[in-house]
């Protein structure tokens, strides 16, 4: 089994910013992104809630028929309601992971096409769920000077259904994946160890992959 590595983040600045601000953006913005991981995969709607604005948007692209979400959801109540209670009621053993750092332009508070992987099963089948994709943020500093999303888009390039395999077989691969920061080489090493997964092992070498 190959050996994982935490990603190292990288402290990245621009000239309008002085290195510290631009590094506290950068901290505020994985805390963000950590706590979308959390409230998601954990059914926690409060923490949802509060990391997406008021206003906020989340839209979907996809691919697969296996899995379904409305196109656009309006409002952090509603975004929270979808993403976590609803989803929560269809899936559990739910772990999403990050497979790229990139963070936002520190002008512009954005992140385009961070690549994520998710490993969960359904609850009515048992059936095991190994999606992979990409996410595009956009944020903005609400009130009190927090930050929180603005636009949220969720690509989904694969979601294979497996119907075979013990549960056991997604535990495993989670047991070794660092959560929720995961680096994409290494995962792209262990999920090309199985033929089923072979749609998620070539979107991750072409991510624009048709």
């Amino acid at each position: 089994m190959s050996q994982f590595f935490p990603i190292e983040f990288p402290k990245v600045y621009r000239k309008n910013y002085t290195y510290a601000e631009s590094n506290m953006r950068i901290t505020a913005t994985k805390e963000v992104l950590e706590k979308y991981i959390k409230g998601k995969d954990a059914d926690q709607f409060g923490l949802l809630e509060k990391i997406y604005g008021e206003n906020s948007k989340v839209t979907f692209e996809i691919k697969p028929s296996s899995i379904v979400f409305p196109p656009v959801i309006n409002g952090n109540k509603n975004i929270a309601q979808v993403l976590s209670r609803e989803f929560n009621k269809k899936f559990c053993n739910v772990k999403t992971y990050y497979l790229s750092e990139n963070f936002p332009d520190i002008e512009t508070l954005k992140i385009d096409k961070q690549k994520w992987l998710v490993l969960m099963s359904e609850k009515t089948s048992d059936a095991i769920y190994i999606g992979t994709g990409y996410y595009n943020w956009e944020f903005e500093y609400g009130q009190e000077n927090i930050l929180q999303i603005k636009h949220h888009h969720i690509f989904i390039e694969a979601m294979i259904k497996l119907k075979n395999l013990p549960l056991q077989f997604i535990i495993d691969l989670q047991n070794v994946i660092p959560y929720p920061w995961a680096s994409e080489k290494d995962v792209k090493k262990l999920m090309q160890k199985y033929d089923d997964l072979l749609e998620i092992t070539q979107y991750l070498d072409n991510p624009q992959i048709s």
